[in-house]
């Protein structure tokens, strides 16, 4: 499956073209070309931006909502 497509089935990658979803880390815009990772949050679908720091920040709180 490309990656089009599962924007679309996630109800996002209008929003990601646009501009209007944020990094929910740092909060800079996010697009295609600085999608870094997609991670649910109480059944939401947040994005986080391909900065090393905002990365490892969700990794990290990605491990702590899974124990």
């Amino acid at each position: 499956m490309d990656l089009e497509k599962a924007l679309r089935r996630l109800g996002i990658y209008e929003r990601l073209v646009k501009g209007t979803m944020y990094c929910m880390i740092c909060e800079d815009p996010i697009n295609l070309e600085n999608l870094g990772a997609l991670m649910r949050v109480n059944g939401k679908i947040k994005v986080i931006c391909d900065k090393p720091a905002c990365l490892f920040t969700a990794m990290k709180m990605s491990k702590a909502l899974k124990e």
